[in-house]
């Protein structure tokens, strides 16, 4: 059994979810399981829309995924046959995979065709984010991060609020704010925060915006809090219309050294979990590298980098001066 330098660190970092998971042996399974659905979803998209297969965000994550394992080449043919994997029993990395199954019953190629009614997608989304492996990543990624050092947060595009819940529940900051564009989301955020939507009093407030760079919204979010200490941001960079233009505006609510917070998926990761989540809505698909560029644009600096890919991206970053 080989490892990568990225695997060594997701043992290090990630000890606690790979022993929830099961250890090593079922981790991978559920993770073998994962790459298997990519490349079945890959080769149904490039038989429905051949040449159109990776002018979706589904197919695109996919061309990429599949591209930098090796698994396809530079036009989408399989050159690396991968087999059907034994089924994890351990109920979190069980739990993966069948997300993974939940997807496939819908269909690969209709998703990408936009056939899919949103509300099956939402339901789907809302089941991952409530999955056990999920809320065991959440909480390591907070652990990793060193959450509570940090009094004054936001969170860009918080979704349905168990990041937000996660943080409260364990830390008590002197302000929170949490921002999302989708108005069935804020809802959810503010009732599982006990706050109400778009009403900032108190500690939490939860803001309907498509982005802090608005003058409304900067107004809300510096009379709230004055200077941020953090932006979190936990696979959050793929939903953003113009993730440079929001990273640079949420630089400028923090305070000098500020730091950016970051867990992100990007095409080295999961395969198919990665296809699955930018069916629900996401606009990009990073590879790390991108992701570093990214911040480095922005106005960020890099004080430490946890994992590039495995399980995720992970690093901490302050803003420059």
């Amino acid at each position: 059994m080989s490892f990568s330098w990225d695997d060594v660190n997701a043992l290090r970092h990630y000890g606690k979810f790979i022993k929830a998971g099961g250890g090593i042996g079922e981790v991978r399974k559920a993770l073998a399981w994962s790459t298997w659905y990519a490349v079945k979803w890959w080769s149904e998209l490039k038989h429905e829309l051949g040449i159109d297969a990776d002018r979706n965000i589904l197919g695109k994550a996919l061309f990429m995924s599949l591209r930098a394992r090796g698994i396809i080449d530079d036009g989408g043919r399989l050159v690396k046959r991968v087999e059907t994997p034994p089924r994890p029993v351990n109920p979190y990395s069980a739990e993966f995979v069948e997300l993974h199954d939940s997807f496939d019953a819908l269909g690969a190629v209709e998703v990408a065709k936009g056939a899919v009614d949103r509300d099956k997608l939402r339901i789907l989304y809302s089941s991952m984010l409530a999955q056990g492996w999920y809320d065991i990543m959440r909480e390591t990624f907070l652990d990793l991060v060193e959450i509570g050092r940090y009094l004054n947060i936001v969170e860009p595009h918080c979704k349905e609020g168990q990041l937000a819940y996660a943080v409260l529940r364990r830390h008590q900051p002197e302000r929170y704010l949490a921002y999302d564009p989708d108005p069935d989301d804020v809802e959810a955020t503010a009732s599982l925060l006990g706050a109400s939507p778009n009403v900032c009093a108190g500690k939490v407030c939860v803001l309907q915006t498509p982005t802090i760079c608005g003058p409304a919204a900067r107004e809300v979010a510096s009379k709230f809090a004055g200077a941020f200490d953090a932006v979190l941001l936990f696979h959050t960079l793929y939903w953003m219309a113009d993730p440079l233009a929001e990273l640079r505006c949420l630089k400028a609510l923090l305070r000098p050294g500020g730091r950016l917070l970051v867990g992100q998926q990007v095409v080295e990761s999961t395969p198919g979990l990665l296809a699955v989540v930018v069916s629900f809505g996401a606009k990009h698909v990073f590879r790390w590298r991108d992701v570093e560029a990214l911040l480095d644009a922005a106005g960020f600096e890099k004080e430490r980098r946890y994992t590039r890919y495995s399980p995720y991206y992970i690093a901490v970053w302050r803003a420059a001066q």
